[in-house]
């Protein structure tokens, strides 16, 4: 399975280690106006965007589905989710108490 992530700054790396993702999410303390969040996309691009409040956006950037969003998400659930979506486990992320839209 193939996944990458999007750093704050905009650049993307590919099999990004799991064992950073923490270092990934701590990107967030930087966030501003133009550069909001990151993200985790999965090859099935099921992406999972994480916001500094806590907001935590699931999507299918190829347009399938309606996009979908939880609120004050931690950072280790955050953690969790993103390691599911990047090993393939899709349904179980889908599974999350998600409400519709984007939650902004």
């Amino acid at each position: 399975m193939t996944y990458w992530v999007n750093h704050l700054a905009g650049h993307s790396d590919i099999e990004y280690p799991l064992d950073s993702l923490a270092a990934l999410y701590d990107e967030l303390s930087g966030a501003n106006q133009e550069h909001t969040d990151v993200s985790l996309t999965h090859e099935t691009e099921w992406s999972l965007a994480a916001f500094s409040s806590g907001l935590l956006v699931l999507e299918n950037v190829a347009g399938e589905g309606e996009s979908v969003h939880m609120k004050n998400v931690s950072k280790e659930k955050t953690l969790s989710l993103w390691r599911c979506l990047a090993e393939g486990k899709i349904e179980v992320v889908q599974k999350e108490d998600w409400k519709p839209g984007y939650g902004r």
